[in-house]
């Protein structure tokens, strides 16, 4: 069998949509040279919306009220703070108050290294509003999960996508090792950049499990109880901000599930991304989770 990697597989499953179930794709500059990446097809269902921002998000919610199942891409997660008011005070609230659904399945980018306003990562906004499903997937395996589970229901997904993570083309599988000294959970791009640290913490004689976690709401912190009983210590590490992240959530979870657990998070810092690399701000890369882990452990 082919080995796709995960911009393949968001192209072979685009392209399938759009051709075998009359789904359409919207999006500003989506049909341009590469295809944002490399993950849209030329195709005549893809729709290339002008700047028009919140307008082109309401013409997506209706598309799904008619049952189109529309591809809502955003570029620029930044964007969402235009884009997101009708899929926040519509979309996901037309079900419980109107009983109509409106599932549209929210494709929102985001990549380091560009300016304060193209560089975040806001999948917490979402996790925060209820009626949506919003998971960060990094591999074509759970790529393929995330759709088949938009597929299946009638509900808006939001899907936090980082570019450096399109040419992975393996799944991996979360570490158990219960003599380990802490728990790594890593959510996106950052799942990349745990690996790495793992490496970095065994040469100073630490073992690190790295827990790979893709759905982010609903995100069960029961099935990690296992693992926390025998490793009580643990750091959430995500590429959005600390402060009322995803990261900072999912670790309090995990501490209220698991009482006597200390997990940290780790995620962007309070000030502002741009493009001056003394001010990249840029995910937490392996040396601030080693560094992090230190702190947690004490050494």
């Amino acid at each position: 069998m082919e080995t796709l990697s995960l911009k393949e597989t968001i192209m072979q499953i685009t392209e399938q949509h759009l051709t075998k179930n009359n789904g359409i794709l919207l999006g500003e500059c989506v049909s341009d040279p590469g295809g944002v990446a490399g993950t849209i097809p030329n195709h005549p269902n893809v729709i290339d919306l002008p700047m028009t921002e919140t307008a082109g998000a309401d013409f997506a919610v209706g598309c799904a009220i008619v049952g189109r199942r529309p591809i809502f891409v955003v570029r620029f997660q930044d964007f969402m703070l235009m884009n997101g008011s009708p899929f926040i005070a519509f979309a996901a609230v037309y079900k419980q108050v109107n009983q109509i659904s409106a599932p549209v399945f929210i494709r929102a980018l985001a990549n380091d290294h560009f300016d304060a306003t193209h560089s975040n990562v806001l999948h917490s906004m979402f996790m925060h509003f209820p009626g949506f499903r919003v998971c960060a997937p990094i591999t074509p395996g759970e790529y393929r999960e995330a759709w088949q589970t938009f597929m299946s229901d009638d509900i808006p997904m939001y899907v936090s996508e980082y570019r450096d993570t399109y040419g992975v083309t393996e799944e991996f599988e979360d570490d158990c090792d219960e003599e380990a000294d802490i728990n790594i959970f890593a959510i996106s791009v950052c799942r990349l950049h745990a690996i790495k640290a793992k490496e970095l913490l065994a040469k100073r004689g630490i073992r690190a499990n790295v827990i790979h976690i893709m759905w982010l709401k609903p995100f069960h912190a029961i099935q990690y109880t296992h693992i926390i009983e025998k490793i009580p210590y643990g750091v959430v590490v995500e590429p959005g901000r600390e402060i009322c992240g995803a990261a900072e959530h999912i670790a309090y979870e995990l501490m209220t599930k698991n009482p006597g657990s200390n997990i940290a998070r780790l995620g962007l810092e309070d000030v502002v991304k741009t493009t001056n690399p003394n001010y990249y701000n840029e995910v937490p890369q392996s040396d601030k989770i080693v560094k992090k882990v230190l702190d947690v452990l004490g050494r």
